[in-house]
């Protein structure tokens, strides 16, 4: 197991080849988990051609490192245990139940502790072991009952199987028929009270099951259940609707696993709106509409919140609600939540931070290290990938990514051990150069000014170095100018703007200082000045209307109440932003996809309530099978069937260039 003070993964890397053969998937597979150790998709596919070939030593390796990365991804474990079952191999598997079914990353996901029961089932057999045999099985059941399938509405396999095992007992005297009889009433007692699906059909065969019992009691038990059955009916069909379009698919063996079924990445056109609906399940389970006791709910929400970590493995959100469900008091166990998030999320700035706030509040200034030049060298390391791979959006993301974590890991390191510790962050940060953005400076000119008396002169020399860098970034040179009119530095100021206007590249920059400029000289120069300003900002934007302009010049407190007063219908409140952060004109987006909200609804209809043509082979299939009614009996689930194409298989693209 990890451990789980620290943030750095614990598994070594897989070894790579220096050279990578093309032509030889397993030097190619491993290639990718040394980029990323995180691509769950290459590791299985990795271990799935080392099986292929009996090398069970190299797949065994893999797979020890994908569950220290990912040790609550449940559907990991499930793969690995049915390997091991399928070769027998009891030793391995009774170890593998102990790591992800106990201790500190105990998995509480029903498909994974069906495969405990099918385990103990397998090892105890009933026919040898008779009644010995029998009761270790039941007990397993309710392990698995209590651990998980109270919890979980989609659980009507485990009661099925469960209900099925004791109607398949075979009393041999009077005494077995009447504890026989008591079981089943018990486990009926405690699944009709459960919100899950087919509850209505168990109901319904409960019924009957006490009516062939005993007609006379029939009504007294059934009576005495009823109201808490209705109750359960009513929260599932509450709960459906709450979490309608939850997608919970994982890969059932190795051969199954394709990208259609791993966990959700932010690049799923659906990921939003997956984190949506694992919020309402959470909110709904905590209005505790079932009447439960307290402890009970907290299972129940905790239940919740592991499984959403399954299903959206990738999400730093998830795992930091996850994380801040505990009290601010239990920071240990905040912590081994946070550890294990960043394990999966590497370059996570919600974990990393958050992580690195609880070491704060312990004084842990060698932890707050670790954390922040783990996740810094995971980025750097991601940024020269992207780098090699010429891949120009990424870059800038990265270097704003690692100038943030730089920014903060300074600012973090003040507050705890001085400003000579912060300075030294800096120093690290600007050896990166090209690789990081000009928010450390500023960042850094901002910490000097207020962290020691003279601070201003230290500030400006920061700033004059970061400018050697950056004076074609208008972005900059606007930051720089907003320092030097707090410092109230006017020669500076005209000095500044005249060495850097003509070099600053982008156009939307160059706009952003002008107009800065002009609103400065008009409440602290002189008019003259200000006509001359205005005169070659409209030489420069000569598409810019001159009440723009004037009403501009006179914000008060970054409002232009000219426009909202007088002329409401060219008022923007977007105008009242300040100039800064306003480069390009763009409109802050909103969270989410907006344009994506049907998620999963639109493989078959779209939410435009247009039909779709059914292609042609398909009605000429319909037309040669048989019809429904000469068959009396379904023998095949179209629902499960369905599910399973759409879930479980992948498609494979048609390549046009072949």
């Amino acid at each position: 197991m990890s451990n789980l003070s620290t943030p750095e993964t614990t598994s070594e890397p897989v070894p790579v080849s220096t050279i990578v053969d093309s032509n030889d998937p397993v030097s190619v597979l491993t290639a990718k988990l040394q980029d990323d150790s995180t691509d769950i998709l290459s590791a299985l596919e990795l271990i799935k051609n080392y099986e292929s070939k009996d090398n069970f030593e190299e797949s065994k390796k893999i797979f020890e490192q994908l569950h220290n990365t990912f040790p609550f991804y449940a559907p990991l474990w499930s793969i690995h245990l049915k390997e091991n079952l399928q070769r027998d191999e009891f030793e391995t598997v009774e170890s593998l139940l102990a790591q992800c079914l106990s201790g500190e990353t105990e998995n509480n996901d029903l498909s994974l502790w069906m495969t405990y029961l099918d385990y103990v089932r397998r090892k105890n057999n009933l026919i040898t072991g008779g009644q010995e045999a029998r009761a270790i099985v039941v007990k397993a059941f309710d392990l698995v009952l209590e651990k998980c399938a109270m919890f979980e509405p989609n659980s009507s396999q485990f009661w099925n199987d469960y209900m099925l095992f004791l109607e398949q007992w075979k009393p041999v005297n009077k005494w077995e028929e009447q504890q026989k009889v008591d079981m089943i009433r018990t486990l009926y007692k405690r699944m009709l009270v459960v919100p899950f699906n087919s509850l209505e059909q168990m109901w319904n065969k409960y019924t009957q099951w006490e009516q062939n019992i005993n007609s006379l009691t029939a009504r007294k038990f059934i009576g005495e259940l009823s109201g808490d059955y209705m109750k359960a009916r009513s929260l599932y069909q509450e709960w459906t609707n709450i979490t309608k379009g939850l997608r919970r698919v994982a890969p059932i063996n190795l051969r199954s696993v394709n990208k259609k079924n791993l966990p959700h990445t932010i690049e799923d056109p659906e990921f939003v709106q997956q984190i949506d609906i694992w919020k309402k399940w959470l909110d709904w389970e905590k209005e505790n509409k079932l009447m439960l006791p307290e402890e009970t709910v907290a299972m129940r929400v905790s239940y919740v919140y592991k499984q959403s970590i399954v299903y959206m493995l990738f999400s730093p959100e998830t795992w930091f609600n996850y994380a801040i469900s505990y009290d601010q008091n239990e920071s240990t166990i905040r912590k081994q939540i946070l550890t294990l998030g960043l394990q999966a999320n590497p370059t996570s700035l919600t974990m990393c931070i958050k992580l690195s706030e609880i070491y704060s509040m312990e004084n842990d200034i060698e932890m707050i290290k670790t954390c922040f030049d783990s996740t810094t060298k995971t980025v750097q390391k991601l940024y020269k990938k992207n780098v090699a791979e010429k891949n120009t959006d990424k870059i800038e993301q990265l270097k704003e990514k690692l100038t943030y974590l730089y920014c903060v890991y300074m600012n973090t390191v003040k507050k705890i051990s001085g400003l000579s510790a912060a300075r030294s962050i800096f120093g690290k940060c600007r050896k990166l150069k090209d690789n990081v953005t000009h928010q450390i400076y500023i960042e850094n000119a901002y910490l000097e000014y207020y962290n020691q008396a003279e601070g201003y002169k230290t500030a400006l020399k920061v700033l004059e170095l970061g400018l050697k860098y950056f004076h074609t970034d208008g972005q900059y040179i606007n930051k720089y100018l907003d320092f030097l009119i707090l410092l109230n530095k006017d020669s500076q100021i005209k000095t500044l703007f005249e060495s850097s206007i003509d070099k600053i590249e982008n156009n939307s920059e160059k706009h952003a200082i002008f107009k800065k400029m002009i609103q400065y000289e008009t409440k602290y120069g002189n008019i003259s000045t200000v006509y001359t300003l205005e005169k070659r900002f409209k030489e420069k934007f000569p598409d810019e209307t001159m009440i723009d302009t004037f009403s501009n010049r006179y914000l008060i407190q970054r409002r232009n109440m000219i426009k909202k007063l007088e002329l409401p219908y060219i008022y923007d409140e977007f105008d009242e932003m300040p100039i800064s952060f306003t480069y390009g004109g763009k409109r802050p987006n909103k969270r989410g996809h907006d344009d994506d909200q049907s998620g999963s609804n639109k493989r078959f209809h779209g939410n435009n309530g247009k039909s779709h043509e059914i292609p042609e082979p398909i009605i000429n299939l319909l037309k040669v099978l048989p019809k429904r009614q000469y068959f009396k009996n379904a023998i095949l689930d179209p629902t499960s069937l369905v599910d399973y194409l759409i879930n479980q298989i992948e498609i494979p693209k048609n390549d046009k260039s072949q």
